[in-house]
């Protein structure tokens, strides 16, 4: 008996512990991912690992209704991997490009993890509007995407390039830096492209002053009219009083 106890407690002191979950990985975009025809598509994967763990391959999978693809990366296709393939990045985004995006990270131990987004299309590009003068705001109803907007701006047909009056990235313009009637906002995103314009209105000052001007003019007008007719007034007095 006691020969059978030592056997079995020489096993559990000399077994090997493995210790498996150490890696982990996660895509940094949230989904559902929302994607344009024809726009770029970018899923990125962040590993969490021990010090001494080491990702042996990473992988990436599309799951559609009708199939299940696997994933690669060749010189001069629209589909490439980047930063050690933990990038996927599909240019020209088509129908078929739509679907589930899994991507698995394996260890040297042979430990795989995962993690998946659902990738959608839109239908159409996020309206936008001016909400207050000279900012661009886009309304995108929590259409995850995988970048951020990139604004430019036009004042009356003209692009603005000087970068003293592009604020907040491009969202918003210093009026101050360039004045005009006609202000157009064009947002690209991978949700595709949006312009929306704004004519600023003519100014209360403008209408204002031109109210003053009339009345300056017509007042003057009447004093002239007013000071002829004393003026002749005064000369028929005179020639009435010679006679």
């Amino acid at each position: 008996m006691g020969s059978w106890v030592w056997i079995l407690f020489s096993t559990v002191i000399l077994m090997p512990v493995c210790l498996h979950g150490a890696i982990s990985v996660h895509l940094k975009t949230g989904g559902p991912l929302y994607v344009a025809l024809g726009q770029t598509l970018v899923l990125e994967a962040e590993f969490k690992k021990n010090p001494n763990e080491v990702v042996d391959m990473v992988t990436w999978d599309r799951e559609t209704s009708r199939d299940n693809i696997r994933l690669s990366g060749a010189p001069g296709s629209r589909i490439s991997l980047e930063k050690g393939d933990a990038l996927l990045r599909i240019t020209g985004v088509a129908e078929e490009d739509f679907g589930l995006y899994k991507v698995t990270v394996t260890d040297s131990n042979g430990y795989q993890q995962q993690d998946s987004v659902e990738v959608r299309k839109t239908e159409e590009p996020p309206k936008a509007s001016i909400a207050r003068v000279l900012e661009c705001v886009v309304d995108k109803h929590d259409m995850t995407q995988w970048d951020t907007p990139q604004f430019s701006w036009l004042v009356d047909d003209v692009p603005v390039t000087s970068q003293t009056a592009l604020l907040d990235g491009g969202s918003r313009l210093n009026f101050s830096a360039v004045k005009g009637v006609n202000y157009t906002c064009v947002i690209k995103s991978s949700l595709g492209t949006r312009t929306t314009h704004y004519e600023a209105p003519q100014g209360s000052w403008n209408r204002c002053c031109t109210g003053i001007i009339i009345t300056v003019v017509t007042a003057v007008a009447l004093c002239v009219a007013g000071f002829i007719y004393l003026k002749r007034q005064g000369h028929q007095a005179r020639s009435h009083t010679s006679q």
